[in-house]
């Protein structure tokens, strides 16, 4: 198959910790052009990953380099502008989480997509961590999964601060929980029929909530617990996953364990699953997971299981979570 010609718009700090040293490593994909405001960025980004063209004007390198895919790795207040507009254009687009400022956006998005038969998918990298994706399948083997706990837990380091990101832009449960809510979502399978939820204001001031909890149950049968909270120790990102007689542990940035039949658990370093890659922090986190999952779909004419429509529920339940609160 040919190449996959790919375009990114922004070269921040998280695009270029996770996502161009991921891409830049697939054997089938050109990384053609980069926009950015930044100048400096820009140039940095494309001298470390031999990237031809950088450009100021997204709508230029678009008009001028004409991608098949386009990466939108940016806050997610300026999403929305050039991810409309790529879709339109018919272009398939990977962006990061969370896909819309609102859920009306992302159905939006999602619509004008389907629309255009574009390949579309949310940067939700928790479901291509190595550690959870083989740890999910063995305890499959014995059967459904039954229970799931997700956790994502960080401290606030300024107290005096409202718990809103960006600026207060947007709520941090949409922002950055959505991680652990679309983590919930994938591990249990079905689709969400009943949520009661709590969310409060810890310490901080403002309205913004900046810890939830929430019980969840799934038309397959499974129940979902969901903890975000931002003021909580450390930054914890953790999954518990309940089957027949089993049980699997995975935190990410740690330690891992199966244990199953009252036996002895089996424990890794979560590290450990990605070192056949090259053991680095985008490989182990499920970064380079994602876009080999993303590139494989667009060869194959094929949605990845992250796609926005898909995505859009992931919105939905963070809104139930809050109705039911």
């Amino acid at each position: 198959m040919a190449n996959v010609r790919v375009a990114f718009v922004g070269a921040g700090a998280l695009a270029s910790r996770y996502h161009y040293p991921s891409v830049a490593s697939l054997p089938d994909v050109e990384m053609a052009a980069i926009a950015e405001l930044n100048p400096e960025r820009a140039r940095a980004a494309a001298e470390k990953y031999a990237v031809p063209k950088t450009y100021a004007d997204y709508k230029e390198m678009l008009a001028e380099v004409d991608p098949q895919a386009v990466y939108v790795i940016m806050p997610p207040q300026y999403l929305f502008e050039p991810v409309n507009f790529a879709l339109k254009q018919g272009r398939n687009v990977f962006i990061e989480k969370p896909f819309g400022m609102t859920t009306d956006q992302a159905r939006h998005l999602a619509y004008v997509a389907e629309t255009n038969g574009c390949t579309t998918q949310v940067g939700f990298q928790r479901r291509f961590i190595p550690a959870m994706t083989e740890l999910k399948r063995r305890v499959e083997e014995r059967g459904p999964i039954h229970t799931v706990s997700v956790s994502f837990l960080k401290h606030t380091p300024d107290l005096s601060r409202p718990a809103g990101l960006y600026d207060g832009a947007i709520d941090p449960l949409r922002c950055d929980g959505i991680h652990a809510v679309d983590n919930l979502r994938w591990l249990a399978g079905g689709e969400v029929e009943r949520v009661a939820g709590d969310t409060t204001v810890r310490y901080v001031p403002g309205t913004m909530a900046n810890a939830v909890t929430a019980y969840v149950t799934f038309s397959g049968g499974a129940v979902g617990l969901l903890h975000f909270s931002y003021v909580t120790g450390r930054r914890i990102f953790r999954a518990e996953i309940h089957g027949q007689n089993v049980t699997a542990y995975v935190d990410a940035d740690r330690d891992s364990y199966i244990v199953a039949d009252g036996k002895a658990p089996e424990v890794y370093e979560s590290s450990e699953f990605g070192k056949s890659l090259g053991g680095q922090e985008h490989h182990w986190l499920g970064f380079w997971h994602e876009h080999r999952a993303f590139i494989d779909c667009i060869q194959e004419g094929r949605q990845p299981s992250c796609n926005f429509t898909d995505a859009v529920k992931s919105m939905e339940l963070v809104d139930r979570i809050y109705q039911n609160r």
